[in-house]
């Protein structure tokens, strides 16, 4: 039987304290939010062919769980994203992909009734039809018998 590794992650983050406690049901609603499937290419969450659906921290604080802050992307993407994109020094063109405007929007939503400066939105256009990745290793999680 093959389990999706990215449920035992979310789950073990919250059990050692690395995440918030809340973290594994947050994840869910947010992936259930954006129908299964990657904001940024589209795939649909398919954990046996190297396409699982991740939650990712778009300010990179594992605790921030406003909903603004967190993006379903699949494990490519999530890959691709983190570490190159940073969430408030990459809006200071205001051109952002569909997929990222709204975290933008939501997130200037939630500044202006908490006091904070807004990001810049100047110009929202298409997520790209596909996204070019390097072939990637498929690792599969199977949990030890219990014989």
């Amino acid at each position: 039987m093959k389990v999706d590794l990215a449920v035992i992650k979310e789950q073990e983050g919250a059990d050692t304290g690395a995440y918030p406690p809340e973290w594994p049901k947050t994840a869910k609603k947010v992936k259930e939010a954006n129908g299964w499937k990657c904001e940024r290419c589209g795939r649909p969450n398919d954990y046996e062919n190297g396409y699982t659906l991740t939650v990712h921290h778009l300010d990179g604080n594992k605790w921030n769980l406003e909903l603004w802050n967190l993006a379903a992307l699949c494990q490519r993407c999530h890959l691709s994203v983190q570490g190159t994109v940073d969430f408030y020094t990459d809006t200071l063109s205001g051109v952002h992909r569909e997929w990222m405007a709204k975290h933008i929007q939501a997130y200037n939503e939630w500044a202006k009734l908490n006091g904070k400066l807004p990001l810049k939105l100047t110009r929202i256009i298409p997520n790209r039809a596909n996204y070019a990745y390097p072939k990637a290793r498929i690792i599969t999680y199977l949990p030890e018998s219990k014989e």
